[in-house]
């Protein structure tokens, strides 16, 4: 007598921020077209995607739906929803909105893939860019030194009233306001014990983000001429040291704990949603506003640096897309079971990056990061892909000294980003408190 339970058909749930075009809408249409082929066919997934206003969420839905359609057949389609929000990440009172939107509409989110940011750039040195790609290509289409950005950019005022503290435009957009949602959806996370594990919060990174490029006592990048790519190596240092025990008190213990969660779901063990990695190598995107016949030598470009070996050109934002998806959509198992080399040889965390070879065929693959190495093992590459892929030039392997200053700098970093979030949160707090106040005696 066969006394197994029926199979029950799960629901997933996944977040994508930054979806109205480029990368973002790319990871919409590959976790619709990865789920399809890779999920049983009683199970359903929900696609919730943010763009910045109403109007493009309706031509963003459209598109997007049109894309299943003509990938798939209707039934097939059918277990597919795409449900959109506007969100704006560096308006914290924006991302706080949204926050409540989600946790009052759905039961649980699977994953959050936080793409959404802002390059910040406001030119390019052509004498620099010009001979740095005619003498050292694949380096300067890779790990580019030529683009110009401002300094000291702000945000706009976050409240009306409050004497508040700087906010940088680049910082918010690209780490601080998904912070703040991430922290605030913690509790759906939590609920996210099936199919595939604890909840996920998928951070998509660069190539680019390198802790060159970042300073500790300017964490949100004001002072320096990099913005972006020090956003960048910031959100690869919390993902990266964000399951280990001397970040435990801020990443765990604080970043994982909500006012809003119930007893039933405190953090445990079992519940603890997992941060992850990601990038999608080098895509042809508009993140970068040129001329026409600029975008088609930028293409050739990457093109020529594919062709002479590099592993990032991934082109198209479909392929880079692969990434953050195949950390969305994976079994805990498989994930787990891809981290293994590296976590059995004393590393931890990797930083997955969508690659493609020469022919363009995609894949997925552990990227060398300064300060941390393969997944945060000491000495050689532990993998054999990985020795065998080509490095940035000057690159070394991981030491021992060299890992135990990335391992303080996330230290500090948590401890920096957690007290500046209950900052926030408190002045936030005060001025809803005051706005409502207001409200309610026109009313009166």
């Amino acid at each position: 007598m066969d006394d197994s339970k029926p199979r029950e058909p799960q629901e997933l749930y996944i977040l994508v921020t930054g979806a109205n075009s480029g990368l973002g809408f790319s990871i919409c249409c590959r976790l619709a077209d990865e789920f399809l082929s890779s999920h049983h066919y009683d199970d359903s997934l929900t696609i919730i995607f943010t763009t910045r206003s109403a109007r493009k969420a309706e031509d963003t839905r459209h598109r997007l739906e049109a894309h299943l359609q003509s990938s798939t057949s209707s039934s097939n389609a059918a277990r597919v929803k795409f449900v959109s929000e506007s969100v704006d990440l560096g308006d914290l009172l924006s991302a706080r909105a949204l926050s409540r939107r989600l946790l009052q509409t759905f039961p649980k989110l699977d994953a959050i893939i936080l793409n959404a940011g802002i390059g910040g750039w406001c030119g390019i040195g052509w004498l620099e860019a010009i001979w740095g790609i005619l003498t050292d290509l694949i380096s300067q289409v890779t790990w580019p030194t030529f683009k110009l950005a401002h300094v000291g950019v702000l945000t706009d005022r976050q409240t009306e009233k409050e004497e508040e503290p700087v906010l940088g435009n680049v910082f918010c957009s690209n780490v601080f306001g998904h912070y703040m949602l991430a922290h605030n959806v913690a509790p759906l996370l939590k609920k996210a014990n099936s199919p595939n594990g604890p909840g996920r919060v998928v951070w998509v990174s660069s190539i680019e983000g390198t802790i060159n490029f970042f300073n500790i006592d300017d964490i949100q990048g004001l002072k320096s001429k990099n913005p972006y790519e020090s956003s960048k190596a910031l959100t690869d240092i919390l993902a990266l040291t964000s399951d280990q025990p001397y970040t435990a008190p801020w990443a765990v213990d604080s970043f994982l704990s909500n006012d809003q969660t119930d007893e039933k779901d405190q953090v445990t063990e079992e519940n603890t949603p997992t941060m992850y990695v990601s990038h999608p190598g080098i895509c042809a995107t508009s993140i970068v506003p040129l001329a026409l016949p600029l975008v088609w030598g930028m293409v050739a470009a990457f093109w020529l640096a594919r062709m002479l070996g590099s592993p990032w050109h991934s082109m198209s934002t479909y392929t880079g897309a692969w990434s953050p998806v195949f950390l969305a959509l994976s079994s805990q198992g498989a994930l787990d079971a891809a981290e293994s080399p590296y976590r059995e040889s004393g590393g931890g965390r990797v930083k997955w990056g969508s690659s493609a070879n020469r022919l363009g065929v995609g894949n997925v693959c552990s990227t060398e990061v300064d300060g941390w190495g393969h997944g945060g093992v000491v000495g050689r590459a532990v993998v054999e892909s990985d020795r065998n892929r080509r490095r940035k030039r000057g690159v070394v392997d991981l030491t021992a000294e060299a890992k135990g200053n990335f391992e303080e700098l996330g230290r500090q970093c948590w401890k920096q980003m957690e007290e500046l979030r209950i900052k926030w949160d408190a002045i936030l707090d005060r001025a809803e408190k005051d706005k409502g106040a207001a409200v309610a005696a026109a009313e009166t």
